[in-house]
């Protein structure tokens, strides 16, 4: 009877270490794959921050050539007022210089 009690036992406890040994085996399993799952939303949270931190000074960068762009069409607006009041003295001193031209010839 002996060996008929251990045999049970042995039936019995088998399968229950098999399948104890089975949930502690997947929930390592589990707790590795969050391990892994957590590491690579750290890296892409770290690579997420850099590419803001890049955005954020591009934009401040065109926000910079935006300005400078302004102020270039102001001084280019100034520059071609001043060319205008410029052609117009030239046309008036060429104007004298061709009056004086025919005074000296008629001299």
């Amino acid at each position: 009877m002996d060996i008929q009690l251990l045999d049970i036992i042995n039936v019995l406890t088998t399968p229950l270490a098999g399948i104890i040994g089975w949930l502690f085996g997947r929930r390592k399993q589990n707790n590795d794959f969050l391990k892994e799952l957590q590491e690579s939303i750290n890296l892409l949270s770290g690579e997420n921050k850099k590419l803001m931190a890049e955005v954020v000074e591009l934009r401040k960068e065109n926000v910079t050539l935006i300005c400078n762009q302004e102020s270039m069409k102001l001084e280019i607006e100034r520059l071609r007022a001043e060319n205008v009041t410029l052609r117009q003295e030239v046309e008036l001193l060429n104007e004298r210089l061709s009056n004086v031209k025919t005074i000296t010839r008629k001299a």
